[in-house]
């Protein structure tokens, strides 16, 4: 890793700040957890005290473990968010025929915004940065990670938004970046299941590809498993796939609030 006194200088910040925060009422959370946040932006409405959440999540890229809370800050409406972010990922060069594993942990740290809140209608908007850590190399920092989610309740109508800047190349130059993006929209058949379309895209910043952005659309289906708890199921269709491969993929998630 090239190692350089910006380098340095953010790092430094993003472990001082974690005690600094905590010490005035923090943290909270919403990590690339699916539309599992639905609950989550009702219970902030309903109640003003910390809410919190633990998701298992599996999906083409291998298994994630997530928790995060929401902490307000007196009686603005406005949370600290924080969570982290637990991944074994699964490896394999076709070119060596080899496989290999790495485990990866994250920490996102911002803040929760009501932009609009009734009865009827509530907007909340929720910036936050990530640092990533690559446990089996040799450097630590591997990642930085903008993003921004969104949550909009609408009656029986849930939209959840999601993009994610995956920043490789503060860390190590000849890395390339990407950028991620995931919407969907359910409605709520009952008190039980809600259902509704889903997209995502993936751009790779990187000039030797023909063609860097990636699409899958396909439905959820989100499925109440008693008080606070969800389960999400996804099926798409991935547009750019090897030549053999059916193009269809997904993800399940098991979400627990409190």
């Amino acid at each position: 890793m090239k190692t350089n006194t910006f380098q340095m200088t953010f790092i430094i910040f993003m472990i001082s700040i974690v005690p600094l925060l905590s010490s005035a009422t923090v943290f909270a959370d919403a990590h690339e957890s699916e539309g599992d946040m639905a609950p989550e932006a009702k219970a902030m409405e309903e109640k003003p005290g910390v809410t919190g959440w633990f998701q298992i999540d599996i999906d083409s890229l291998g298994s994630y473990f997530l928790i995060g809370a929401n902490h307000p800050i007196g009686g603005s409406g406005i949370s600290i968010a924080s969570n982290i972010y637990i991944n074994e990922k699964h490896d394999y060069d076709p070119v060596n025929d080899s496989h290999s594993h790495r485990y990866l942990g994250e920490f996102d740290l911002g803040v929760t915004v009501p932009v609009v809140s009734s009865d009827s209608l509530s907007l909340a908007l929720q910036p936050m940065v990530g640092i990533g850590f690559d446990y089996t190399g040799e450097d630590g920092p591997h990642a930085l990670y903008p993003q921004v989610f969104a949550f909009l309740n609408a009656s029986d109508f849930f939209l959840f938004h999601w993009t994610i800047s995956t920043i490789y190349s503060i860390f190590e130059e000849e890395s390339s970046n990407e950028l991620y993006n995931r919407t969907f929209l359910t409605y709520s058949l009952n008190d039980t299941i809600a259902i509704g379309p889903q997209f995502e895209t993936v751009f790779v910043f990187a000039d030797e590809l023909d063609k860097p952005l990636k699409l899958n659309v396909g439905a959820r289906i989100n499925i109440a498993y008693g008080t606070a708890n969800t389960l999400g199921i996804y099926v798409g269709y991935e547009t750019k796939k090897v030549e053999g491969d059916t193009g269809l993929t997904g993800r399940m998630n098991f979400t627990r609030f409190w």
